[in-house]
């Protein structure tokens, strides 16, 4: 970029990354004394909603809730500012690719990642959820947080393999739930449970369902819901009908396949109630197969199929265009940009 842009207040913005529908994402650094500096990644407002009150509100929210949650499974955000009228935040930056990223490269290499891998990212996704849906305010008041976007897109993987989930940019919680508009769809359709899509009440177990989705997609390389038109995918996703993983796949394990369909229940109450609960069900799926824990299994993955001379992917919301998954009819054109929805 051109060296009168690269200077945004305290940070040297490196390379722009993407630009969504209502922000941009830059690779940054703060340098300091003594050859000092710190790669980070900046969210910054474009200029023409700068001015508009109802979104500014919106990311102060964001940078709010962003500011409670400190987890080695969630993306931290340490900063939050305004430079010449542009607010910004800036966040971890993550040396790797979003799950969403890993899977269709897969899928080019004509492999499945596995439920191996499929096990690691709920294990990871289950304990930042357990703890963001746990979460509190200072005051001791529940911050009744509900992330309403896990998406492969949200879920990043490091090249050491940590898996963290990312973008509480649309969560609703106490800090922003005077503002949360009855009717108004947020998310992205292919990954909504049937509760969110039609605009109902949201809980935690909203959640828990659209991760559900990430795990039936990553353990048998099939997209659930996506179909050829939005129409068809708000259909499919409404319905709720969902094919067992071992449809095709006869050795998929029967206890994994259980965990998943009892999160993609169409009845919430008949869900796991909690992240805790299906994080347990996992570890004990994972001591079952005797697989070991730790990152190496997803950190040879992302080397496998993402050499090192690879770049690496910014943090979701602005992915490149990318050809569908495997079990799914060519792409529909994408909706103008926009906060939400989606139907990626």
């Amino acid at each position: 970029m051109d060296n009168e842009d690269s200077s945004f207040g305290k940070y040297r913005l490196v390379q722009q990354l993407a630009t969504g529908g209502m922000a941009q994402l830059y690779l940054a650094s703060i340098d300091g004394p003594d050859g000092f500096s710190k790669s980070c990644v900046i969210k910054r407002v474009l200029p023409e909603y700068a001015s508009l009150e109802s979104f500014s509100r919106m990311f102060a929210d964001e940078a709010k809730v962003a500011a409670l949650l400190t987890h080695p499974n969630i993306v931290q955000v340490f900063d939050f500012g305004r430079v010449d009228g542009q607010y910004y935040l800036a966040m971890e930056w993550i040396q790797g690719h979003s799950l969403d990223r890993l899977l269709r490269q897969a899928l080019r290499s004509g492999r499945v990642v596995g439920t191996r891998v499929a096990v690691d990212v709920g294990l990871a996704v289950a304990d930042a959820l357990a703890y963001a849906h746990a979460k509190t305010l200072p005051d001791g008041t529940p911050l009744m947080l509900v992330h309403r976007d896990v998406t492969p897109g949200n879920v990043l993987v490091s090249r050491d393999g940590i898996i963290k989930l990312a973008d509480f940019g649309i969560v609703k919680s106490a800090v922003n739930a005077e503002r949360t508009v009855a009717g108004v769809v947020k998310g992205k359709y292919p990954y909504m449970s049937p509760e969110q899509i039609t605009s109902q009440e949201l809980d935690h177990r909203s959640d828990l369902y659209s991760l559900g989705i990430v795990l039936y997609e990553a353990a048998t390389g099939r997209r659930l819901f996506k179909r050829d038109t939005l129409e068809a995918t708000i259909m499919a996703a409404s319905q709720a009908n969902v094919p067992p993983p071992s449809e095709g796949m006869p050795d998929f394990p029967a206890e994994l396949e259980r965990i998943i369909l009892r999160l993609l229940q169409k009845d919430p109450s008949a869900r796991y109630q909690s992240a805790r609960e299906l994080r347990d069900d996992l570890e004990r799926f994972r001591a079952a197969q005797q697989w070991a824990s730790g990152t190496h299994e997803m950190a040879a993955l992302v080397a496998e199929l993402f050499p090192p001379a690879s770049r690496a992917s910014p943090p979701p919301r602005c992915p490149p265009p990318a050809p569908p998954m495997a079990a799914t009819p060519p792409r529909a054109g994408r909706p103008p940009p926009a906060p939400s929805p989606s139907e990626s």
